[in-house]
């Protein structure tokens, strides 16, 4: 039977559940924001480039529910793994640089560079990634954090360390203190789903086409059931139906809601949370992480040390302190000598005039409290008429919050075949 379903939030999540329930239900999704996608964000620059700042490469094996979107809006996915792949570190103090690449379709005569580490180094951190999993496999990072784990491989120290972490935090959007803190558990599972495993190795691709693209596919399915600017007061739920109270005082009733929006949100729109949605939600904190997407590159070193990602850093008194920047000239279909770079947690000073674009994107902290509620979260589904999505019900990824949608729309009704 069709039923009247309020979706409130218009990123990944949102839109998958909304192109999955638009068939059975009517389904109306309010985002407060003027745009889809939430942190999926596809940038015109005044030069003409297209650029998609924060997510533009993914794994056919490690996101399957991702894969079979896009096969299923009829785009191509015809990318050579692990094009343009690499990465530069450059200790801001030291002025040391060095260069992991693993393109294997233009690799760069790297290793001839002054400075520059070597695929031995490569393998020697992913040895020791591998000897996390085996310990996670065998239970043995029980009631640990990262920083504990780490002292198992005494091997990772100095600027070894530095290249083995500060891929994880481009991986969870997190500071090097917080995925430090983080459980064990859950940041070697993180690496595990980035890389896969010693039998299952990953294979990283660029998008086949601009993250809009895939948007723009999904929300045309029921566009005319998308609220933009939509700014909701309270939700307010008697057993029976959902009443969505606005801002203007307007009320709207519908059967059920599927909140696909961070948990922090959810909790805050509930006029009343029953006691597991507070126990499960408000353990949830989120970085408000500023990007700005700009062409300043007096920071930087020379251009030909650039990777896909750039980690500018000091480590001083063993504080250690990273921006991390992508460069988007390795993203298909912008121009090799692109000057656009992406900054997150800026620690570098950037000239004003050479800044074009600047946005909060909120990512989800995975601390020791909220790591604990991920598996429970999808036992609140379903009750009281309320159905919850996103990417913290999962490991912060695009596959999450995908895959998330999925569950919750085969729970109303939906087929994913």
């Amino acid at each position: 039977m069709s039923e009247k379903i309020a979706i409130i939030g218009g990123g990944i999540a949102g839109l998958t559940a909304g192109y999955l329930l638009h068939d059975l239900h009517d389904v109306t999704l309010f985002e407060k924001d003027d745009r889809l996608g939430g942190n999926v964000y596809t940038l015109d620059t005044k030069t003409g480039e297209e650029i998609d700042i924060s997510v533009f490469f993914w794994s056919p094996l490690l996101y399957p529910n991702f894969n079979k979107l896009l096969k299923k809006l009829g785009i191509k996915l015809s990318t050579w793994p692990m094009e343009g792949l690499s990465q530069s570190f450059h200790n801001m103090i030291s002025k040391r640089n060095y260069y992991l690449n693993c393109d294997v379709k233009k690799p760069k005569d790297t290793f001839s560079k002054k400075n520059m580490k070597s695929s031995m180094h490569q393998m020697l951190v992913f040895w020791n990634y591998f000897k996390l999993l085996r310990m996670l496999k065998k239970n043995q990072l029980e009631e640990l954090t990262f920083g504990e784990a780490l002292k198992f491989c005494p091997a990772l120290k100095g600027d070894l360390l530095k290249l083995a972490i500060f891929p994880v935090c481009t991986m969870t959007s997190m500071l090097w203190d917080e995925l430090m803190e983080s459980p064990a558990t859950f940041a070697v599972a993180k690496i595990e789903k980035q890389i896969g495993s010693p039998l299952k190795f990953a294979s990283w691709r660029l998008y086949p086409c601009k993250t809009r693209v895939y948007i723009d596919k999904m929300a045309d399915k029921f566009r005319e059931k998308i609220r933009l600017e939509s700014s909701i007061k309270t939700v307010v739920r008697n057993g029976h139906s959902v009443a969505l109270t606005m801002e203007d005082g307007r009320e709207e009733i519908f059967d059920k809601v599927i909140f696909a929006c961070p948990a922090d949100t959810a909790l805050g729109l509930l006029s009343d949370p029953s006691n597991e949605e507070v126990r499960l939600m408000s353990p949830w904190r989120y970085n408000d992480g500023l990007v700005f997407v700009h062409t300043d590159k007096s920071h930087y070193p020379p251009e030909d040390l650039w990777g896909m990602y750039s980690y500018l850093y000091t480590d001083e008194d063993g504080k250690i302190n990273t921006s991390i920047n992508a460069h988007y000239r390795f993203q298909n279909g912008v121009p090799d000598d692109s000057e656009y770079i992406g900054c997150q947690h800026p620690n570098i000073g950037i000239d004003p005039d050479k800044i074009e674009f600047q946005k909060v994107f909120r990512t989800p902290v995975f601390d020791i409290k909220s790591c604990a509620t991920i598996r429970e979260l999808p036992s609140l589904n379903g009750q009281n008429n309320t159905y919850y999505c996103g990417s913290h019900i999962g490991y912060g990824l695009h596959e999450d919050a995908i895959t998330s949608a999925i569950h919750v729309g085969r729970q109303l009704g939906a087929v994913w075949a």
